[in-house]
């Protein structure tokens, strides 16, 4: 089978490859998927990097006997299950969505429980992307606990979890502000129920939060950038606001003053996906996986477009991932 690795951390246009190796075999409790679409997400791309928070199990490095060993990319998907080991619950020729590391591959072996039906009317090209942002937007969210009219601060606003939040914040009576680098993007935001929609490069931008907040003040920001931008909202918080980083984009530090902290109340917290499902059951990880996949279906929340790539192309999608601007999702197919 065909299967995108690294063996060593760097950047991923230099050490990203091509393997092929034997499909793997399923054990006890587990399903092989023949997989059919993997997303470009910015963890993928962490990872190869050496800058995600993954265990040093999943890492390249060296074998005991001298042979370097390369680690798999991707950490979802979506594709069919071919074979079921012994008291797996899914049968062959389901349709599922795999939440597993190694998904950039023909084939991947996961747990029964990180393999997740699918709605029919799902496309692969959605379906593959259900696993992490849509889960991602709805806990956030739920731990944010917005009141009706409070204002909320997007950066990155353009991307999957921005989007995703922002129409779920504003169904429930949030007021929604977004930050992009691209102007493009304001129309579908506003759409999606922003309620401002600014660039982050303006000169004024500062003044121009000030002026939006003037009434309530801006209660969260939820950050996926650091650096300037990411300083920049933390100042525009209200007293008692809450700032939450969730990414890494700008790969510089989020700058806080104690000042923030002592006299101004600001609460600062991390969200990682892995983390915070480990803190729910099993069954409540799967009731938010379904609540995710009803409302790709139904339109509550929606993924951007795909811009498919075939699975040797690998390096041609990564580039248009890192496209600044890009009004596309890079998805790897076959």
């Amino acid at each position: 089978m065909r299967q995108i690795v690294f063996a060593r951390y760097g950047d991923p246009a230099d050490v990203l490859a091509l393997a092929h190796r034997p499909a793997p075999e399923p054990g006890p409790r587990q399903v092989r998927v023949r997989m059919l679409a993997r997303p470009v997400n910015p963890s993928d791309l962490l990872l190869v990097e050496g800058r995600y928070g993954r265990p040093a199990s999943f890492a390249p490095g060296l074998h005991p006997d001298g042979v370097r060993t390369a680690a798999a990319v991707g950490f979802e998907g979506v594709g069919v299950v071919d074979r079921a080991g012994p008291d797996a619950h899914h049968s062959v020729g389901t349709r599922v969505a795999v939440s597993a590391q190694g998904t950039w591959a023909e084939y991947v072996v996961a747990d029964h429980r990180d393999a997740h039906p699918v709605p029919p009317g799902l496309s692969d090209a959605a379906a593959c992307r259900l696993t992490v942002n849509p889960v991602t937007a709805n806990l956030m969210l739920e731990d944010l606990a917005l009141e009706p009219k409070d204002l909320v601060l997007f950066t990155a606003a353009a991307s999957s979890v921005a989007r995703m939040m922002i129409r779920l914040a504003h169904s429930r009576g949030a007021r929604c502000i977004g930050l992009v680098r691209d102007l493009r993007h304001r129309r579908p935001l506003m759409e999606a129920g922003a309620f401002a929609v600014l660039c982050e490069d303006e000169p004024d931008l500062e003044r121009q939060l000030s002026n939006i907040a003037t009434t309530s003040g801006i209660r969260a920001v939820v950050d996926a950038v650091g650096g300037p931008v990411a300083d920049l909202s933390l100042r525009a918080l209200c007293p008692h606001g809450r700032f939450v980083s969730y990414g890494l984009l700008s790969g510089l530090p989020v700058t806080v003053r104690p000042e923030d902290l002592v006299f101004r109340g600001i609460t600062m917290t991390g969200f990682w996906l892995p983390e915070r499902l480990s803190r729910l059951t099993p069954a409540q990880v799967t009731d938010a996986l379904a609540r995710a996949a009803v409302q790709l279906a139904d339109g509550t929340i929606d993924v951007p477009r795909a811009e498919t790539f075939d699975l040797s192309d690998f390096q041609a999608a990564v580039r248009h991932s890192r496209e600044p601007g890009h009004l596309s999702k890079a998805v790897l197919v076959g």
